[in-house]
């Protein structure tokens, strides 16, 4: 095939002792090295210099872009872009070509100037940028990641391996390789599960601000490198990159990577900056009063690595830096007075300023930073910065505070995470209870924070004509079609569900109002044989059957979900299995009419190793039901929001997970604990739901014998539907992003 015409503008001689020509490229014509690529309308000013060309470079410790005439350093404003929608997993590459050129507009639209990828996306998302660029004054650029070998790095039972056996450096070397290619323009891939195929036609290369390689290195694979190789290898030197004197076999390791790319780069006449991925648990830092071994057990500096001087582009370094974890950022002393740019004290600035400090005469980006806005949590932070328990506003809020920090500590470059909600997420504090782990693409787990960290919120329902709002109106409920209702003296309860929430109505039969304060209402939900008839928390009220969870609204600032403690599987695993917080035997009746708060764990006990402190078991009750409309239009949206009701009418939505759901799509609960004596899985038939109102006076309530329940059943489904929203924060985030950010002078 015969390659394009080129067509050139020669806009100036430049003086560096050598003859600098600049390219604005209407099409791109080289012919890589594997043979023709497909032509490419593009407006974008292109540096050359001895025949390499730019578009990105290091100048002067900052990254800058070439603007026709000049380099010019900016911050960059970005978001990191995730590999998949809900229903598949992440190698399965679903997002379509109309997905990323909505979210591209979006993107520009929210201020983003720079987008991140992990790894290599299917041919027609570099074919969707380059056609959303060409429309563009300002290009949207983007950060090409590169994927670590984890199986290579990691065997299937989690031991950790060396990063130099040779499979490992031909896995990631081919991967680098295959990159370099695809960004090109010309990569052709065989399918292969996993990982993306077909024809790599679209050169993007005049986009491209950096590429970062590599994913967030587990302590224990950097260790095991570092030991096998001890005393025992030279820092390794190539062509374009080198490692120090001082570098880790690890260290040379990466160094021997950026070597790789800059080698293929060099195959198309281009150079573009490099880093490797790097986070706050294998930084160079030391954390004295870090309480974890695994945080402070090993660092992998890029101070050690350097570019070569015929590498023009430059080398940066990038990290993941969130404000809730590790534990050092709660207990280390000297953050907990740091007081940032405005006064104020930050510890999450005081973590960035020592980092940025440490970093001299590199640029330095953080890669990830961001909070969820989820209904489950994981982690305390300082200042509230929690991970999850966030309306979207307090999630906008938060994230362009760190956005803020991030700028006002002279970093380089931002990058959120993440812009949409990605439904095959997992975090420590649930995973056990979100099985079987390939269901869950399948639903939308409320408690999972890790779920929720976008400015896209992906929400059950095909659209948002499908969804149930807390609103006390009723035109979304009148088109449900698989609503069931069952009558009960003086109301009417229905329910129905989507593939995040359980949903009930309760409708009083006279039109008068609800009064949470004069009168309670308790649900019971039996999903499996066992369980009890009475509930210590609403005394009075017998259940025809045993039950697992009993819900009950008393007022409006107290709503609950209560576990029956024989089947609460976080006081069984934290306290009669690990013995971490106060148990009770009695716990382990099913039948006793205890029943408990629902909980998840943030952090276990923690000594702090400067101090001797010890910091007890931490969890948070996750069963509090909070009073709010979740109508996005509305002026009083509660994102976070379980019920509401408006005169005659109660609308209560519920997690799956709340009520024992491990996966609804195939209906698993999980099983009383005590008696399987691990946390098993097996198929709930249906929920039984038996409403109880009772009339407060004097302190008590009256009693409420057994009624029939409304016995729910549901199909199980293997295609959910979902659809997008902008989350509130998006708005917050597009007002940060937009305001002026000149790059700060470095220190």
């Amino acid at each position: 095939m015969k390659s394009n015409q080129i067509i050139r503008i020669v806009l100036g001689v430049l003086a560096f002792a050598a003859i600098c020509v600049v390219i604005w490229i209407f099409v791109i014509p080289d012919k890589g090295p594997g043979g023709s690529r497909a032509a490419l309308a593009v407006s974008q000013p292109i540096h050359e210099e001895q025949g390499i060309k730019q578009i990105a470079s290091v100048q002067d410790g900052r990254l800058a872009v070439y603007d026709g005439s000049a380099w010019k350093p900016q911050f960059w404003s970005g978001v990191n872009l995730g590999a998949t929608t809900p229903g598949h997993a992440p190698g399965e590459l679903s997002p379509s070509k109309d997905d990323y050129l909505r979210w591209f507009a979006q993107m520009k639209a929210m201020n983003v100037n720079v987008l991140r990828v992990y790894t290599i996306l299917p041919p027609y998302f570099y074919e969707a940028l380059a056609e959303f660029n060409s429309g563009q004054k300002q290009p949207l650029y983007f950060f090409q990641g590169v994927w670590s070998p984890d199986e290579e790095l990691m065997d299937k039972d989690g031991r950790p391996r060396d990063a130099w056996a040779d499979q490992a450096v031909k896995v990631f070397q081919n991967e680098i390789r295959d990159v370099v290619k695809a960004v090109h323009g010309d990569l052709k891939r065989k399918t292969r599960p996993g990982h993306a195929s077909g024809s790599f036609t679209t050169d993007v290369s005049a986009y491209l601000v950096g590429w970062v390689v590599g994913t967030e290195w587990d302590p224990h694979v950097v260790k095991t490198t570092n030991d096998a190789h001890s005393g025992k290898m030279k820092p390794f030197a190539g062509n374009y990159f080198q490692a120090d004197a001082e570098a880790s076999p690890f260290e040379s390791w990466l160094a021997q990577m950026l070597d790789t790319l800059a080698q293929e780069e060099m195959k198309y006449g281009w150079q573009h900056p490099v880093s490797f991925t790097n986070w706050v648990t294998t930084d160079p830092l030391q954390h004295p009063n870090e309480p974890s071994d695994n945080e402070d057990l090993v660092s992998v500096d890029p101070m050690h690595v350097a570019p070569a001087g015929n590498w023009k582009a430059g080398y940066f370094a990038s990290y993941h830096v969130y404000p809730y974890y590790p534990d050092f950022l709660r207990y280390e002393e000297k953050y907990q007075t740091y007081k940032d740019a405005s006064g104020q004290v930050n510890p999450y600035a005081g973590y960035l300023h020592d980092l940025r400090e440490y970093h001299k005469g590199i640029p330095l980006i953080v890669a990830e930073y961001g909070v969820p806005s989820s209904r489950g949590m994981a982690h305390f932070g300082p200042l509230g910065r929690n991970q999850g328990m966030h309306t979207e506003e307090e999630q906008g809020k938060i994230d362009a505070d760190l956005y803020n920090s991030i700028y006002n500590e002279g970093y380089d470059g931002a990058l959120l995470f993440a812009w949409a909600d990605e439904w095959f997420k997992i975090t420590w504090n649930t995973t056990e209870l979100d099985a079987p782990a390939a269901r869950r693409p399948f639903w939308r787990n409320m408690l999972t924070n890790e779920e929720h960290f976008g400015v896209v919120a992906v929400e059950a329902g095909k659209s948002p004509d499908d969804q149930i709002m807390l609103d006390g109106k009723m035109d979304d409920w009148n088109r449900r079609k698989d609503k069931i209702t069952q009558m009960y003296p003086g109301f009417s309860l229905t329910a129905s569900h989507d593939e995040a929430y359980v949903y009930l109505l309760l409708q009083k039969k006279d039109g008068t109002a609800w009064q949470p304060g004069k009168e309670t209402l308790a649900i019971g939900f039996d999903t499996l044989p066992g369980g009890s008839k009475s509930a210590d928390r609403v005394p009075g009220v017998t259940f025809s059957a045993g039950q697992e969870f009993v819900l009950r609204l008393k007022a409006d600032d107290d709503a609950h979900i209560f576990v029956n403690s024989a089947y609460d599987q976080h006081t069984w695993l934290y306290g009669s299995v690990q013995k971490m917080m106060p148990w009770q035997e009695q716990w382990g009746q099913d039948n006793n009419g205890i029943f408990l708060p629902w909980k998840l764990p943030v952090s276990k006990p923690l000594k702090l190793p400067q101090t001797g402190q010890t910091i007890p078991f931490e969890d948070v009750e996750i069963g509090v039901l909070n009073k709010g409309i979740t109508d996005p239009a509305s002026d009083q949206y509660n994102s976070l929001a379980d019920w509401y009701a408006e005169g005659p009418v109660m609308e209560i939505r519920i997690p799956w997970m709340l009520l024992g759901f491990t996966d609804p799509s195939t209906g698993q609960v999980w099983r009383y604990p005590y008696e399987a004596k691990a946390l098993k899985m097996v198929e709930a038939k249906s929920i039984k739901i038996e409403p109880h109102l009772q009339t407060q006076g004097d302190g008590s309530e009256t009693a409420s014998g057994p009624v029939e329940p409304l016995n729910y059943k549901w199909n199980h489904w293997e295609k959910p539907e979902y659809h997008e929203r902008l989350k509130k924060s998006y708005d917050v985030l597009k007002e940060a992003f937009g305001s002026p950010r000149p790059p700060k002078e470095l220190r």
